[in-house]
Order: structure tokens, then C-alpha cells, then sequence
């Protein structure tokens, strides 16, 4: 059993995350991605999930984000802060869940050839183990090879994008790579309250 997605909308193009794969969340500057994996951190643990929660800020800045964002407490996710990425894999365990939140900063001091052997190792953990690896990256953070490699080898990107318009700033979600070649051409638009992420199926950018 994989993550389920509890956003409506969202839910209608990818009802979960399936167990195996390696997810990228990219946005720009942008706390959206934070509270997107934190919520899919939430409801992996209440599937009874092993979830793990790799920061670069602080625990206790992101058990106050998960309590504030998502209502919830964050009992029974393991948060931890852990910089050394040659520690990474031994979090990911058969049928777990691994967060890195931001991969792009934690990994902005390592060169190009090492960030490939980490993120192929995190492939073939996922797949061995039956486990999910989700990454965050802030666009322009990293090379734009990293970028380029880090979308090529995982099984599914989530971009979070935004756009000016005549009313204001329109955000949508771009499904760029799924599992099983599957491809998406809509453009999910959504509205961020400040806690609540609502998808709006009948937005479009004018």
C-alpha cells in the first residue's frame, strides 16, 4: 500500500504514491512543497507507515509546521536532522518512507558525481525494499545538471508552480513524470489560504 493523497483534486489525477519509487517536489522559493510532504508525512503514518522526516532546518521546527499546517501532531514521525548524507539509506527500511526536506540544500556542498551515486542508491533502496523516497528542491538552489539528474532518475516530479496574471498570482501543480510512463498535460491550479491547500479543477490563467 502506498501514500495516500488527501488532497480532493489532487486525489482525481494520482490517488496515492505507489510503494518502489522515488518522488521529486520541486517548486521555487516556495514553504508549499514543506507543507505538501509534511501532509503526505501525516497520512503515510496513519497508513501505518514507517516515516522518516530528514530536515535541514530543525525538529522542532518541523513538528511546530506539521501541528500549525496539518492540525496534527507529529507522534510516530521520526524527525531528525541529520546532515551526513552517507547516513541517508539506513532510514529507508521495507515498506518506509523517507522525506528529505530540502534535498537541494543538504546536498548543496557535494559534487555532481557523488549527488548521482546518492540518488541511485536511493533508487535501488526504493526498489529492493519496497519503500518511498521523497526529495524537495528549490529551482535554481543546485547546478542545473543536479536538477537534470535528480528528475531523470526519479519515478515521479511534482513541480509547484506560480504565474502573474491580470487578477493576481494563479499557483497550479505540473505532474511532469509518473510511475508507468504516465504523463499528465493539465495544469492543476490551486489556492493556498495559509494552511489549506484547495485545488480549484476550473481555474485557468488569463
Amino acid at each position: 500500500m502506498g501514500i495516500p493523497i488527501n488532497i480532493v483534486g489532487l486525489n482525481q489525477f494520482i490517488p496515492e504514491i505507489p510503494e518502489g519509487n522515488l518522488i521529486l517536489i520541486q517548486s521555487t522559493m516556495d514553504p508549499i512543497t514543506t507543507i505538501f510532504t509534511q501532509n503526505l508525512a501525516v497520512f503515510a503514518r496513519k497508513s501505518g507507515k514507517d516515516v522518516t522526516y530528514i530536515t535541514s532546518r530543525t525538529q522542532q521546527e518541523v513538528c511546530e509546521q506539521i501541528d500549525y499546517y496539518q492540525k496534527e501532531k507529529a507522534d510516530g514521525i521520526q524527525v531528525v536532522e541529520e546532515r551526513s548524507h552517507r547516513k541517508w539509506k539506513e532510514y529507508i527500511r521495507p515498506q518506509s518512507v523517507v522525506i528529505l526536506d530540502s534535498f537541494s540544500y543538504l546536498i548543496l556542498d557535494i559534487p555532481l558525481g557523488e549527488v548521482k551515486l546518492i540518488l541511485e542508491e536511493f533508487l535501488k533502496e526504493c526498489q529492493e525494499r519496497n519503500a518511498i523516497v521523497i526529495l524537495t528542491m528549490e529551482q535554481g538552489m543546485l547546478l542545473r545538471q543536479v536538477e537534470i539528474a535528480a528528475g531523470h532518475l526519479s519515478d515521479g516530479i511534482l513541480h509547484f508552480l506560480s504565474k502573474d496574471t491580470s487578477k493576481g498570482v494563479a499557483r497550479f501543480i505540473r505532474i511532469v513524470k509518473w510511475m508507468r510512463a504516465k504523463s499528465f498535460d493539465e495544469n492543476i491550479y490551486y489556492t493556498f489560504d495559509g494552511k489549506r491547500i484547495n485545488i480549484d479543477l476550473r481555474a485557468r490563467v488569463t
